[in-house]
């Protein structure tokens, strides 16, 4: 008897532990390694960013990468990338990429997170295009990445939801 309940609890222990391992939560949303939250100070003065010449007022401020090609967000080299803070903590991140990029890095994505919800509106309907946007959601944070065709470029962006609107056309 007091055998039987030993292996109940450890079968009870197993399962549990199998559960925990196969439910594995996503990473925060991250861009060039800045998750949100960052605070303002922890940029402003590293060399490798020009916060000056997209100096906004205290409470909105951007800050550019100045190297192209040292980052990448899931494979793809990033030609440009700005942080942007709310008061003295990062609300976004966006960056750019070639268009010959886009499938792959969706593909990771949806490996990482689960697949993206299309953006309503967004995707381009025509025949030669192929133009989409993509949105994960973690919380209040959202992940959008986006294909412009007519341009050649992608972007990603990660930010706050409520801030999304300041950086999406």
């Amino acid at each position: 008897m007091k055998a039987g309940r030993t292996v109940k609890s450890l079968l009870a222990a197993v399962a549990l532990c199998l559960a925990a391992a196969g439910s594995r939560a996503a990473e925060p949303f991250s861009l060039g390694g800045y998750t949100l939250g960052l605070p303002y100070d922890s940029i402003l003065k590293d060399p490798a960013y020009d916060c000056e010449s997209l100096a906004g007022c205290f409470l909105f401020s951007a800050c550019a990468y100045k190297a192209t090609g040292a980052i990448a967000f899931m494979g793809a080299p990033i030609d440009d990338l700005t942080l942007y803070f709310t008061g003295e903590r990062l609300s976004g991140v966006a960056g750019g990429f070639r268009d010959s990029w886009f499938d792959e890095v969706a593909e990771v994505l949806a490996k990482e997170y689960g697949p993206g919800t299309v953006e309503a509106g967004k995707a381009d309907a025509g025949a030669t295009s192929t133009n989409a946007v993509l949105v994960w959601r973690q919380g209040s944070k959202l992940l959008r990445l986006e294909r412009m065709s007519k341009t050649g470029r992608s972007s990603v962006i990660v930010a706050e939801r409520n801030f999304i609107s300041e950086l999406v056309e």
